[in-house]
């Protein structure tokens, strides 16, 4: 009978996550361990993501387990078929049967890069799960990182209502820093400094370090100097700049014992979404809050890493293999978004990348529009080559509202917006303001009129 009902829950399980396709389905039931998931453009990541927390929280390790936590008969089998077809209602009779080790909400730590992310997380899965999913720590680095501060700041010298700077308040100190030392700006701007500085941080380099690292060299040893007054400046002023959460909750963590237990016991599973943004002050935190269980989850994609001007480094998700034993890793490679045109473009273009762990993307969406790649004199003839395109899909009976213009930057919208009123197409700006309507070009525009 046993065997039975195991069988029978791995059947449960599967059936409740039967849209996904074989890779998401194998990197939802992968819980225990180290896990890499590289999951490609449009091949469903926050879909997986929120699969796995659900699959955690409703049935723990089930899956494959011969481990039952309840009594069993027959009937338990019986309720077993009738919640397998579709009989929702005898699920809180068997649900101790369908479990094995579920994490309880809070247990759960999942970092996002973005507030908007995090939300929309815990939104599908309260509507997967129900309320108590808000109960799990979902976040970014740094409301994760300041919810941690709050509660232990008296061992890094701050009170636990310590306040968080801004940009322009970092300035404003490090104005001040370079007055008490005789640092003109002219010399050394304030903002090269916070700059260094920032970097510092993200390597997890403390001002005295630094100082040590930049000795022969008169630059270095000037932000250095400046770098340790700006903290003792923060310091004195019960306040952290943005690094400064991550920096400190490291410090806190490697140099508190009874802390850094807490927390790894606290946490029975990580998870890291955009792995491949992260640098390595965040990698340190991931690694030190997960070593208590070891089952720590990272999500990315190697060929998406655009930050490393912000200090992220491709190297956390690259090594990953060698930095936690016996580590899983699954790709996604099934694209849900793009035709087989686009992607096969994509991956011709994207396999000359050194540094990478290496997929391919693929698609049911067969054929697709060619790509057409054309080269211009100009801007101007950019514009109405734009323009043009536009006005004779029109005439042969598309809609205006099938075209997108995207552009790299904001100044290249100009040459684009020309072009288009002057044919007298419609548009909108998407996320910004028209050309004609920026603060800056109405400002010029009305010196010019003057």
């Amino acid at each position: 009978m046993y065997s039975q009902i195991c069988e029978l829950r791995d059947n449960i399980i599967k059936n409740e996550f039967s849209r996904m396709n074989n890779m998401q389905l194998k990197a939802v039931l992968s819980v225990d361990g180290p896990l890499l998931i590289l999951a490609g453009a449009g091949s469903g990541k926050t879909t997986v993501l929120v699969n796995r927390i659900a699959n955690l929280m409703k049935f723990g390790t089930a899956f494959g387990s011969n481990e039952i936590n309840a009594r069993v008969d027959e009937n338990t089998i019986s309720l077993m078929n009738a919640y397998y077809n579709g009989d929702n209602s005898v699920y809180e009779d068997i649900k101790r049967v369908l479990s094995v080790d579920a994490p309880m909400p809070w247990e759960i730590l999942a970092f996002t890069f973005t507030n908007k992310a995090a939300n929309e997380l815990k939104e599908r899965l309260v509507l997967r799960i129900g309320e108590s999913a808000n109960d799990i720590w979902a976040g970014t680095f740094h409301s994760i990182c300041v919810r941690i501060l709050r509660r232990n700041a008296e061992l890094l010298g701050f009170t636990k209502h310590f306040t968080i700077y801004d940009t322009d308040d970092s300035k404003r100190i490090m104005k001040d820093c370079q007055r008490l030392l005789n640092i003109d700006d002219k010399f050394l701007p304030h903002k090269s400094i916070l700059a260094e500085i920032s970097r510092a941080k993200d390597m997890l380099v403390p001002p005295e370090e630094f100082m040590n690292l930049g000795s022969g060299n008169y630059r270095e040893k000037q932000i250095g100097e400046c770098y340790a007054k700006y903290q003792k400046l923060l310091k004195s002023a019960d306040a952290m700049d943005f690094d400064d959460i991550i920096f400190y909750t490291v410090k806190l963590l490697q140099e508190n014992d009874d802390v850094r237990e807490y927390y790894q016991n606290r946490f029975k599973y990580v998870l890291v979404d955009e792995y491949q943004d992260t640098n390595h002050a965040q990698f340190v935190l991931t690694k030190l809050l997960s070593e208590g269980y070891n089952n720590i989850c990272v999500v990315g994609d190697d060929d998406q890493s655009i930050y490393k001007f912000r200090g992220a480094t491709i190297e956390n998700i690259l090594s990953f293999e060698n930095q936690y034993d016996d580590s899983v890793v699954i790709r996604l490679e099934q694209n849900y978004r793009s035709t087989s045109v686009i992607l096969d473009a994509a991956n011709a273009v994207i396999k000359n990348n050194k540094g990478r762990k290496g997929k391919t993307l693929w698609t049911e969406k067969d054929g697709g529009d060619k790509i057409t790649v054309k080269i211009l004199s100009d801007e101007r003839d950019e514009g109405r080559y734009v323009a043009d395109e536009i006005l004779d899909a029109v005439a042969t009976g598309r809609k205006l509202s099938d075209f997108a213009i995207l552009y790299r930057t904001n100044a290249q919208s100009s040459s684009i917006e020309r072009a288009l009123v002057y044919n007298a197409v419609p548009y909108k700006v998407i996320g910004g303001h028209r050309f004609y309507d920026r603060k800056e070009v109405k400002d010029i525009l009305a010196y010019l009129s003057v």
